[in-house]
């Protein structure tokens, strides 16, 4: 899907684009927030369907969703360093949004960093339940049900 001039989102296609999703996660979480390998590769990367971020072609953000429960759940939102501040999380988590609407989910939800959860509630995210830590970085619970979403 086509936003801004040279931005595209849309499903992995391929082994590389997977990738090149996986270096995106490496450089964000394991090296820039300190998330050890294990916990950020983990075993639900195999039945998750993965998102990439193109810009001008090359890979500059990922996310993958996972079904929960009849619900979607949202993980691994990243944008690399040098793309951040331009909008391209926006884009990402509004593709998300609409791509888990029309796979007929009952809703969404996402375990957000707790520090960015303002940030998701422009899209309709609300806050649920207490913050907890994971994966040694403090976190809560974002719902946004179906009928909020469309």
């Amino acid at each position: 899907m086509k936003y801004m001039e040279g931005l595209e989102i849309r499903v992995v296609r391929n082994d590389d684009e997977l990738r090149a999703v996986f270096r995106i996660r490496e450089e964000v979480f394991i090296k820039g927030q300190g998330v050890e390998r294990s916990i950020e590769m983990d075993k639900y990367d195999r039945q998750a369907e993965h998102v990439i971020v193109l810009m001008n072609g090359e890979p500059i953000g990922c996310a993958r969703v996972r079904s929960v429960n009849r619900m979607a759940k949202l993980e691994r939102i990243a944008i690399l360093e040098g793309h951040r501040g331009k909008h391209y999380g926006r884009e990402l988590v509004k593709f998300l949004i609409d791509h888990c609407v029309s796979m007929g989910v009952d809703g969404v939800f996402m375990n957000s960093q707790y520090y960015v959860r303002d940030y998701y509630r422009q899209f309709g995210f609300r806050q649920e339940g207490e913050p907890f830590m994971e994966a040694g970085i403090k976190h809560i619970r974002m719902v946004l049900m179906g009928k909020e979403a469309g």
